[in-house]
């Protein structure tokens, strides 16, 4: 086969003189060409033996889990660099998305014992999202900065495998706005808003991929904020300040069961998502375009918006978007004479009203708040919980019924679901 690509190349490159045969020196210059000719094809097909040796190791390193792959750094330093390129984090991130196996659930978790300020401190639990039943028996601690002792920590939000969190930190007494992965144990210290109290905010972290930037959203929009609204942006790669953007005025707070009814902004088709409502009461999903900063409105059926007489301190009404396989998610949960209704909607063409789909709805005495986190593979949605008198604490349910609660311990606990990711926190202008 070789001799065969050989003599295809010489007859490709040179025409033969046949009138020049006879001529002894003829003979001499060609058998001379013949071995560097061979030494260039060698050397050619070596070339890309070991360039299909390299696609064949990166397409094998981009489908293992991010624990394997920092163990694997210690192999060479060729996989050291490989593993810290972009190119590849951003391959194994894209990967990462589509597999259900990196996809991890993170909760955190503060006992509350007024005799003991020590058990305020915060601890991190991962569990993956497999399944159900893996959502309990895989549940690990994961080792947060050891540089902070977190304080009360929140869970603010999370986008390519980022978490965003805020906690008092006990050993400074300040507080702490973090960036931190989970998968990489990697975290750095944000500027705080100017403007929004963090404690009354609802945030959002997406990603523009128009100016290849993560950016941060915070917006004091939870029922405890007074006065009007302020939203302020963070641009994590060009930007280091907060900057502020005017708020629709015609368009106010909805207030639910803990907060307006949502723990983070949903972001979808390069936009956050919120509801918001109108001064003639009709409630409408708020958008905010996170390349153009214009703000937008997804309106909801007829049927969706209920009818809510706040005057009646028994009656709650809890409202909510979020995001499931990729569709935009309308949820509420409405507390009336002691019996609880629960209902989910998927958007199934954003943008088309019409196309607003009743995907759960479940009636019990016991909901008073609820909120979809993560759709199983066999169509399952995993539910966030709290009931009448213990709004504190939460319990997990799924679409098809309870499988488990928490242990039933005061414990407060916060959760978000992220992609296991080798993106860095460190790799931005802000920090």
């Amino acid at each position: 086969m070789t001799s065969l690509l050989i003599c295809n190349k010489l007859n490709v490159q040179k025409r033969f003189d046949f009138d020049a045969i006879n001529d002894e020196s003829f003979f001499n210059r060609n058998i001379e060409e013949v071995p560097k000719k061979m030494m260039n094809i060698t050397a050619n097909f070596q070339a890309i033996e070991i360039q299909l040796q390299e696609e064949i190791i990166v397409e094998i390193l981009s489908r293992l889990p991010v624990r394997s792959l920092h163990r694997f750094k210690c192999v060479s330093k060729y996989w050291k660099a490989l593993i810290s390129d972009p190119y590849f984090r951003m391959k194994h991130l894209n990967r990462a998305k589509n597999d259900r196996n990196s996809q991890k659930n993170l909760i955190s978790k503060t006992c509350f014992d007024k005799k003991k300020t020590s058990d305020k401190i915060t601890h991190f639990y991962s569990s993956s999202l497999s399944s159900a039943v893996q959502l309990f028996e895989d549940e690990k601690e994961v080792d947060f900065s050891p540089n902070w002792t977190p304080w009360c920590a929140l869970i603010l939000s999370s986008c390519d495998g980022l978490v965003l969190i805020k906690f008092l930190d006990l050993r400074t007494g300040k507080v702490i706005l973090s960036l931190w992965n989970p998968s990489t144990r990697e975290s750095v210290e944000l500027p705080l808003p100017r403007l929004v109290p963090l404690k009354h905010c609802i945030c959002g972290m997406g990603y523009d991929t128009t100016s290849d930037d993560y950016k941060i959203v915070m917006i004091n929009l939870t029922r405890f904020a007074h006065g009007a609204i302020s939203t302020e942006v963070l641009a994590l790669k060009s930007g280091g300040s907060w900057r502020s953007c005017e708020y629709p005025t015609d368009i106010s707070r909805v207030q639910g069961v803990w907060d307006c009814g949502m723990d983070y902004f949903a972001f979808i088709h390069g936009a956050f998502h919120w509801v918001g409502c109108r001064l003639s009461q009709c409630y409408i999903v708020v958008s905010f375009n996170i390349s153009n900063e214009v703000y937008g409105e997804i309106p909801l059926l007829d049927q969706m918006c209920l009818n809510f007489d706040r005057k009646k301190l028994t009656d709650v009404l809890d409202l909510g978007v979020s995001t499931l396989e990729g569709m935009l998610c309308f949820y509420s949960t409405y507390y009336k004479g002691g019996e609880g209704s629960f209902k989910l909607w998927v958007m199934r063409d954003y943008g088309v009203k019409e196309s607003w789909t009743i995907l759960v709805s479940i009636q019990d005495s016991n909901l008073y708040s609820v909120r979809p986190r993560y759709r199983f593979g066999d169509g399952e949605v995993l539910l966030r919980c709290r009931h009448r008198g213990f709004i504190k604490f939460i319990e997990y349910a799924t679409s098809r019924g309870p499988f488990g609660v928490w242990p039933s311990r005061q414990t407060h606990m916060q959760d978000v679901v992220y992609t296991e990711s080798l993106i860095s926190p460190k790799l931005f202008a802000c920090v």
